[in-house]
């Protein structure tokens, strides 16, 4: 008669590891990303996008040839452009000022033109007109 089959379960001792010794943290760490990656969905959102990817991106290249994306990214960019251009230190404190000044103008009063007069010969009202005046006559074309 034969000897029975004995099955003996070998321990994978760290020698026999595939997975080097500075690796395994680093490992352990990446499968827990990947595990939460995929509990939250956005794995199943990844796989749906690399199935539908074509829809996505006729869907993408539609809307960013359209007229009304062309003129809209051109204003942003202009707008950029202009914001590069001004010193901070100089717009936050005219725009500190400016908000100042609207929450203090209150309701509109009747003036005359006489109140004007007055206004106009106080040097910093006199300042700010020259500076809008400034700014308007910068607006025109030069040639």
């Amino acid at each position: 008669m034969s000897k029975p089959i004995e099955y003996i379960e070998e321990k994978e001792t760290e020698e026999d590891s595939l997975i080097p010794d500075e690796y395994r943290e680093s490992l352990g760490s990446f499968l827990k990303t990947i595990k939460n990656l995929n509990d939250s969905g956005f794995l199943t959102l990844i796989n749906a996008m690399a199935a539908n990817y074509k829809f996505i991106m006729d869907t993408f290249s539609d809307q960013f040839n359209s007229d009304t994306t062309k003129k809209s990214i051109t204003n942003i960019m202009s707008i950029f452009d202009l914001l590069s251009k001004l010193d901070p230190d100089v717009t936050v404190n005219l725009m500190n000022r400016l908000g100042d000044s609207i929450n203090s103008a209150g309701k509109l009063q009747d003036k005359g033109l006489m109140d004007i007069m007055r206004m106009l010969n106080d040097k910093t009202v006199a300042g700010y007109i020259t500076l809008i005046l400034k700014i308007l006559s910068g607006l025109q074309e030069k040639k």
